[in-house]
């Protein structure tokens, strides 16, 4: 497993440095463990969600940025939170697996990091759908809350090369996200943090992660400049796929 820290990048970036890792790990045959954040609060659609409920205005007076994800399922406000991805190329045991399976896997993995900071997250095996555009509405199949409310969202997409899984781990919860939509500002969303019950630093809690990634995966390999440099430059030629224009949507009304 090579490991990959990348701190404060623009939102269509971090999502092509997601995609161009999925391209690395075929190469090198191996898992590739990524965590990251973002430059500025950043509004992340679904691949297939629609944008027109997005309040662009809104996201422009509080100088939120705005992006198309790669992988399903609905709006994330990434602000104050660990982001992490998780890929596995085609050539290793973990392809096989299907998705609830592999969702299930890396989840255990992620509570049991978080568990040894002193973290009672626990897996939830329901499966809620939200009502609305925001990921954080309601937990679903196999995923982490604390206190009973979801405090990491998780999304997944597949290639015939690789299975990328990449997710949200909520520090601070904000409730900003509700005005990032026209027709969800009032809308009642029970949100939570890690920081709520109790504040470690964000090396420790990513220092955890790794270990629990690691006692599966094995001794993590950390990626050297030259690798670093490659996948930053591969990544240069997808960040256009993830951008959300908002005359193009708007257009399209």
């Amino acid at each position: 497993m090579y490991i990959l820290e990348t701190y404060k990048l623009k939102g269509s970036k971090n999502m092509a440095v997601d995609v161009a890792l999925g391209q690395l790990a075929v190469e090198l045959n191996d898992v590739i463990l990524r965590f990251y954040t973002w430059e500025h609060p950043t509004l992340s659609l679904g691949k297939h969600q629609k944008a027109s409920d997005v309040d662009f205005d809104y996201l422009e007076e509080n100088g939120f940025d705005i992006v198309r994800r790669p992988s399903g399922g609905r709006a994330v406000l990434h602000w104050d939170e660990v982001t992490y991805s998780i890929i596995i190329p085609r050539g290793h045991e973990l392809f096989k697996l299907g998705v609830l399976e592999l969702y299930n896997l890396i989840s255990k993995i992620i509570v049991a990091g978080l568990n040894k900071l002193g973290y009672p997250v626990e897996l939830t095996t329901g499966k809620n759908k939200p009502s609305s555009h925001i990921c954080f509405q309601v937990p679903s199949a196999y995923e982490i809350t604390l206190n009973g409310t979801k405090v990491v969202g998780s999304a997944q997409t597949r290639t015939q090369d690789y299975i990328l899984q990449h997710g949200s781990i909520v520090l601070i919860p904000h409730e900003e996200i509700k005005h990032c939509f026209k027709s969800t500002k009032n809308l009642d969303i029970p949100l939570i943090g890690l920081y709520d019950h109790a504040y470690n630093e964000f090396s420790q809690i990513v220092g955890s992660l790794k270990r629990a990634f690691e006692n599966y995966f094995g001794k993590g390999t950390e990626f050297d400049e030259n690798l670093q440099t490659k996948v930053l430059e591969i990544s240069t030629g997808f960040e256009k796929n993830f951008v959300v224009m908002k005359d193009e949507i708007l257009a399209k009304e």
